[in-house]
Formats: C-alpha cells, sequence, structure tokens
C-alpha cells in the first residue's frame, strides 16, 4: 500500500536530485530551515526564546525532500495542496506522524531490521512474524480511525486519496479476515498464563480439525488439515491438577485424541503446528511487507510535513510571512517582500523585504557598498526557489518563478585548511564542475565569484563565464564587487540595450547608511574602499 503524499502517483524515493545539494546548503544557509524543522516547543527565559530540539529524524526529512526538485507546476500544486491541509490540521499531521513512528519504534524491538518473508526457520522466528503482523494490523486499523475522524478538515488530493486507498486495501472485510488469522494463530505466539478479573487465569490452546488415518506405531498418515484455531481455556489455578490432567481427560471426548504422556504423538503435533503456522504465515507475507513499507513511507512523508508545519511555525513565532509561491512559465521570476528566513531564524532579527521583476532576465547583475545586503538578496531569492521546488511555501508577500531543475551555487568560500592549491583554483575547479552539468534548465547564482585575484584578472574570467553560460540560455544571478567587470556587461547589455538583462544595487543613503535594499540601478564606478579605509582606522576623510 502506497502513501503517496510527496507525489501523486508514486512514493517517496530520492531521484534526480540536485547535483550538489551539499554545496547549495552551505551557500544558501540552509541548515537554519532544517534545524528549525526539528524544534517545535518554545520557552522564554529573561527575555530571550529557546527553542528545543525535538525531533532529529524530522530535520532529515526535510533536508532529503528538499534536495529532490519537483518538475512540473502539477507537481507543486499538489504538494502545496496537502500542505495547506497540513496547516489547518497541525494535530492530526503530529498524530499521522506519531503513530508511524511508534509502530516502527515497537517493531524495532521485535527486530525490525532482519528479513521477513513470512517464512522462519524456527519457531521464534515464526513467533516474531506472528506479532509483527499483529502490530502492524493494529497501527492499520488505528490509522484508518485516525483518518476518519479528521475527513471534514481536509480537502487535498493527497489525503483523500490516501483515505481511498486505505478503505479498499484494508476494507473492514480484510481487517476481520486478518483479525481472524491472528486470533488464530494466538496459540502459537501468546503462550504465557493470564490473569484475567476475579482470579480466573486464561491460556491459549491450539485446537485443530484433521482428517486422517493411523499406521503402525500410532504415525499419522493421509493428513488433511480441516482448521485451526486458538481456545482459551479458563482455570482457577493453572497449576492444578485440572490443568494437569487436561490433555488426558481430552481422551473422554468423541474424536478428541488426548497427548498427555503419549510423546510420538507430541512430536508428531508439534510439527503439525510448526508447519501449519508457517505455511498461513508465509501466505501473509505479502501483508507483512505491503504494511511495513506503508508505514516507513507514512513516518518519512509525515515527517516532512511536520517539519515544514515547524518551519512555517518559526517563522509565525519570527513575525515573518509566508505565501504559497506560483509556477510561471520559463523566465518567470517575480516577488514582492521576500526575505532571507533562513537569516531572520538564525539570529531572531526581521529581515528586510525586497522586491523584484525579473521575468524573462537571463542575467541580473548585483552590485553595490560592502555590507548592504547584496549576498542576502542573492540568498533569498535561492532560498524562496529551494523552498517553490520543494512544493514549500515562501518568506514573501508574493512569489511567481520557474522551475529549474539543475539549481547551482558559486559562493566565495573560506580557504581550505588542507587546500593544496590557492583559492582561485578551487574556484574555478569549483566552476568548471558546475559548467559541465549546465543546460537551459538550469539557474545558476554566483556570489562574488572570482574575487580572490587581482581585479583585472578576476573581471576578465568573470566576463568570459558569464557571458557564454548567457549565451546558452542558462539562468544567472550574480553579486560582484567587480567593478571592471560590471561595467563592461553594463556597457553592453545597459540601458535597454539587452532586454534580457538587469541591474541591481544595494540602497546607500547620502550619508553612507544602508537601508539594505536592493533596487533597479546601473553599476556604479566605486567600490566604496575609501569607506571601508575609514571604518577599519575609525577616520573620516576630512581627518
Amino acid at each position: 500500500m502506497q502513501v503517496r503524499l510527496l507525489f501523486q502517483k508514486k512514493d517517496w524515493s530520492p531521484v534526480k536530485p540536485y547535483q550538489d545539494w551539499q554545496g547549495v546548503i552551505k551557500d544558501l544557509g540552509l541548515s537554519a530551515l532544517f534545524r528549525a524543522a526539528g524544534m517545535d516547543s518554545v520557552t522564554r527565559s529573561g527575555g530571550a526564546l529557546y527553542y528545543q530540539r525535538e525531533d532529529d529524524y524530522l530535520t532529515q526529512c526535510v533536508r532529503r525532500v528538499m534536495g529532490v526538485p519537483l518538475l512540473s507546476a502539477e507537481e507543486v500544486g499538489y504538494r502545496q495542496e496537502i500542505l495547506r491541509d497540513c496547516f489547518r490540521k497541525e494535530e492530526f499531521v503530529g498524530k499521522l506522524y506519531e503513530k508511524a513512528s511508534r509502530v516502527l519504534a515497537d517493531w524495532e524491538k521485535l527486530g525490525k531490521t532482519k528479513s521477513h518473508t513470512g517464512v522462519r526457520d524456527t519457531k521464534a522466528e515464526l513467533i516474531t512474524d506472528i506479532r509483527v503482523l499483529r502490530l502492524l494490523v493494529n497501527g492499520m486499523a488505528e490509522v484508518k480511525n485516525l483518518m476518519l475522524e479528521n475527513l471534514d478538515g481536509l480537502s487535498s488530493r493527497g489525503f483523500l486519496n490516501l483515505q481511498d486507498r486505505i478503505n479498499e486495501e484494508f476494507s473492514q472485510e480484510a481487517g476481520l479476515n486478518l483479525d481472524k488469522i491472528l486470533r488464530d494463530l494466538a496459540f502459537y505466539a501468546d503462550t504465557d498464563v493470564q490473569k484475567a478479573p476475579k482470579g480466573v487465569y486464561t491460556m491459549n490452546k491450539p485446537r485443530f480439525q484433521i482428517d486422517l488415518g493411523l499406521c503402525d506405531g500410532l504415525k499419522f498418515s493421509d493428513l488433511k488439515l480441516e482448521s485451526v484455531e486458538t481456545k482459551v481455556e479458563n482455570y482457577s489455578n493453572p497449576y492444578g491438577i485440572k490443568a494437569k490432567l487436561q490433555g488426558q481427560l481430552g481422551s473422554i471426548a468423541p474424536n478428541m485424541i488426548a497427548l498427555y504422556k503419549n510423546t510420538a504423538l507430541q512430536e508428531d503435533a508439534s510439527e503439525l503446528e510448526y508447519q501449519t503456522v508457517s505455511f498461513v504465515m508465509a501466505c501473509c507475507g505479502g501483508v507483512l511487507q505491503s504494511f511495513g513499507s506503508f508505514f516507513e513511507q507514512l513516518r518519512f512523508q509525515a515527517g516532512f510535513y511536520l517539519g515544514v508545519i515547524n518551519i512555517k511555525n518559526r517563522m509565525k513565532r519570527s513575525g515573518m510571512e509566508y505565501c504559497f509561491p506560483e509556477v510561471g512559465e520559463r523566465g518567470t521570476l517575480r516577488f514582492e517582500d521576500l526575505k532571507e528566513v533562513a537569516m531572520g531564524m538564525e539570529q531572531g532579527i526581521q529581515p528586510v523585504g525586497n522586491a523584484g521583476d525579473l521575468d524573462g532576465k537571463m542575467l541580473t547583475v548585483i552590485t553595490g557598498a560592502n555590507q548592504g545586503g547584496k549576498s542576502t538578496f542573492l540568498r533569498s531569492i535561492g532560498i524562496a526557489q529551494i523552498m517553490l521546488q520543494s512544493g514549500m511555501m515562501v518568506c514573501a508577500r508574493r512569489y511567481r518563478g520557474a522551475l529549474y531543475p539543475g539549481f547551482f551555487t558559486h559562493f566565495t568560500r573560506r580557504e581550505d585548511s588542507a587546500m593544496n592549491s590557492g583559492r582561485l583554483d578551487e574556484e574555478l575547479r569549483r566552476m568548471d564542475k558546475i559548467v559541465s552539468q549546465l543546460d537551459q534548465a538550469s539557474m545558476l547564482l554566483l556570489n562574488e565569484s572570482f574575487a580572490t585575484t587581482t581585479e583585472k584578472e578576476g573581471s576578465a574570467i568573470a566576463y568570459d563565464i558569464i557571458k557564454a553560460l548567457k549565451e546558452e540560455r542558462v539562468r544567472l544571478l550574480t553579486v560582484t564587487h567587480l567593478t571592471s567587470f560590471a561595467q563592461r556587461i553594463y556597457e553592453e547589455m545597459g540601458e535597454g540595450k539587452d532586454p534580457e538583462a538587469a541591474f541591481y544595487s544595494a540602497q546607500r543613503l547620502e550619508d553612507g547608511s544602508r537601508t539594505f535594499k536592493i533596487l533597479p540601478h546601473a553599476p556604479q564606478q566605486t567600490s566604496f574602499g575609501l569607506e571601508l579605509f575609514e571604518e577599519v582606522l575609525g577616520t573620516t576623510s576630512k581627518e
């Protein structure tokens, strides 16, 4: 049985993940979102908010799902439908995840890591299979009831179709049949004496109805099994004379064979029990596999949505609004009040929102003063794009973008202490690896790339690479301090010369203060090095 809460026609499988997912995580700071996914409680101490990690598994669920981009507007819409249901029914999603987690945890205690084909070599393994089947059947009944209790508040195709599949594959008839099998086999798995009310003790005993003949030595012949069931027998004293003589007393009943003190018959009966139960459980092997896979997928898929709920609630506590983004045609990129959500979560601040209309702009060049918000702006677009392609909400008033299954980042990084060559060589190697995988369905974010060499050399490298990639129809957004590169590109493409190029700059007021707003603007001639010099020395230009 499939869950299909992440995809409409299949269960989760990590097919076609981002080529350099680890690099994207590092460059965009996505770990802040993953951590938020595993935190769902908040306490206040001394005016500060502290979040408590609840479940690392939720972090891994969100990390894995976000690493596999959706490929169509239909897939995005399907997941967003489910997410809207989840936001309305947060408690229901939590219970769904909790039930799946409990079933799997109990299964682990029974030896989940071992294979479960339904055919066992030992009695102990056969008993384990019976107990696992009971666990999964009871779990399915609980999930079915939980779905029924919450059906009125669910409208997404994902949840409604899941309810239909459960009703079909775990129908009332199927449930009753499985319950009967478990009751009939209870004598094999539950052999302990149980204390019942009013001082009564119960014990499960097998009852086989067979058609057979007897040959020499009282051996069975022409054996035909008619039925097998468990009979619950009551005792006031399970160790008294009645219990001890029960086997012998059975011999006075019609068509009954007493096994008491008959070793040969006891051995044959024991083998009959084992073979019969083994056959029944072999027939249930498909049910074990189907239900087991269902709970593994349910935990993972419900875990993703519960993690996203936690991210949403963290955003809400930080005062950051969200929207469900729209999927546009190729070249679409437009947003209002877009904020860098990872930084807001990590630093506990309200980020500055930015707007942009980059529809049809294959190249966007972002320049401006240091610490003006350029890299933050670039990351906000990258994070929003990843969240869009995961079917999630976006930290913006509005966001509309195309889908780019080939999504790459190339950010300047601190030099690796183990690096055997220069930083420029490392940057070029990473760029070469990225370029080999780019196509017209790709988006590339560059943040201060090639700034590890001279202005002249870095500008030449940046120009050649970016010009070639734009000609290949790769979607490019670049933050740069290379003024020569920025001016050269602007002279060729700015002021309407190339309608597919856009130029933005970090706003800087006359007094030098930053607004952290990124606005359409031509590249400026200065990198504000004098301002940085004054800031470091604590002087002014007049001094």
